[in-house]
């Protein structure tokens, strides 16, 4: 059980890595920046982040750098849910009912706070 929930850990820091990275070799080539750039040339440009998932949408069909950086840092967050999402599925196979629901409490806890955060705002 240790190892199918360390390989989703370590899966959903990979994958999210390499989206972030060719997010980033995308946003260097789109916008034609160098690498000696300084801080505040890149803190003071007006680049247009996306705000909602559709935004997100967008920005990934247009191809924009950006918009792979923030998709791979959404997975980056969203990887602890999935991981506890596995654990339901692995104490259910196991039929430890008792920490089943304690890991869908956890769940239903971490989907509450992004809930939370996402109305918020």
């Amino acid at each position: 059980m240790e190892l199918v929930i360390s390989s989703v850990l370590q899966l959903g820091v990979a994958v999210s890595s390499v989206i972030i990275l060719i997010g980033i070799i995308l946003f260097f080539t789109q916008y034609n920046h160098s690498l000696n750039s300084s801080y505040h040339a890149f803190t003071s440009a007006s680049y247009s982040f996306p705000h909602s998932l559709n935004a997100l949408k967008i920005a990934l069909q247009q191809g924009r750098g950006i918009g792979y950086i923030e998709l791979g840092v959404l997975l980056l967050i969203l990887t602890p849910a999935i991981r506890v999402a596995t654990s339901i599925m692995l104490f259910l196979r196991q039929h430890d009912l008792p920490m089943t629901y304690v890991t869908l409490f956890v769940l239903l806890v971490l989907v509450g706070s992004f809930y939370i955060g996402i109305v918020a705002k």
